[in-house]
């Protein structure tokens, strides 16, 4: 069976979790443009999501 640690993990996060690990990532590896920039924040929550939903046939 496959098994990805960081898939589940973004599966099991609250909205919070999420929120705050793509602020600390704007933060950290963004310019300082886009690191106050909300639509950005929200794109990677969302690709945390992405990473996070199976894919066909696959289970976690």
């Amino acid at each position: 069976m496959y098994s990805n640690k960081l898939a589940e993990a973004f599966a099991a996060a609250s909205e919070t979790d999420k929120v705050e690990l793509a602020h600390f990532l704007a933060n950290n590896l963004d310019t300082a443009e886009h690191a106050r920039d909300s639509a950005r924040v929200r794109d990677y929550v969302a690709a945390f999501d992405r990473f996070a939903a199976p894919r066909e046939g696959e289970r976690f």
